[in-house]
């Protein structure tokens, strides 16, 4: 005959192990379902020269058919937009639009030949060229118009912006802005990619990204302080 102590013992401990594996089933539904969202990868460069800042997606759970974007440079006295290309994955495209001041540009692309499957990661939309114009830093920040998946729906990605700093080697220091940006670096592998359509003004690495994270599943060390309570708590019950 089995002892109460020991069914209640088994028994705390079945629903100890039940609870540890719904927080992990609740970790790996967050991980699947984070936001896409699309990320400026940030950069240093000098006064009088220019570098190539990527736009990323971070992922895509469904595909990507096709997005409509805008790039905004939010102070033109310390950089400014020359141009921007997109990678060869993207067979239609439209040539960028890139405001006379170099303030903005406006991309639009489309997968027409289904090369970004569903559930790829760090996906290249376009490389941006930026010129130095001052010393200083100023944020450049994304707005996305239309993203489509594969399915033919339409999703609203998140957005982080990033953070291209002057030196001040070769210019003058220009004012600061005031907005500024801050959060997680894309990693190189993001803002690479093989060019097939770039466009120039008057045409017709480190980085700081901005964004929100949510809350995350139950830490694996506050579950087993949980589970040590619950064994306890029973065993001296028992006792009494």
């Amino acid at each position: 005959m089995t002892h109460p102590r020991h069914v209640s013992i088994l028994a705390v401990t079945l629903a100890a192990l039940a609870l540890l594996g719904a927080v992990a089933t609740a970790g790996t539904v967050t991980a699947q379902s984070e936001q896409p969202t699309v990320r400026v990868v940030g950069d240093t460069v000098a006064a009088d020269g220019t570098t190539t800042v990527g736009v990323v997606l971070t992922n895509a759970p469904n595909g990507l058919a096709g997005y409509y974007l805008d790039i905004t440079v939010e102070n033109p006295e310390v950089a400014q937009i020359e141009g921007a290309s997109y990678p060869e994955q993207f067979a239609l495209t439209t040539s960028p639009s890139v405001g006379d001041d170099g303030a903005t540009a406006t991309l639009e692309a489309a997968d027409m030949e289904g090369q970004i499957d569903p559930g790829a990661t760090d996906v290249t939309l376009a490389a941006v060229e930026i010129s130095g114009v001052a010393a200083g830093e100023t944020t450049i920040t994304v707005t996305p118009s239309q993203f489509d998946d594969d399915d033919g729906n339409a999703f609203q990605p998140a957005t982080a912006a990033g953070t291209v700093t002057v030196d001040g080697s070769g210019g003058d220091t220009a004012p600061a802005s005031d907005d500024t940006a801050s959060g997680t670096a894309i990693d190189d592998d993001g803002g690479s990619a093989s060019e097939s359509t770039t466009a120039t003004r008057g045409d017709a690495g480190t980085d700081d990204a901005a964004e929100t994270a949510g809350s995350g599943p139950l830490s694996p060390a506050l579950v087993v302080v949980a589970i040590t309570a619950l064994v306890a708590v029973a065993l001296v019950r028992r006792r009494r």
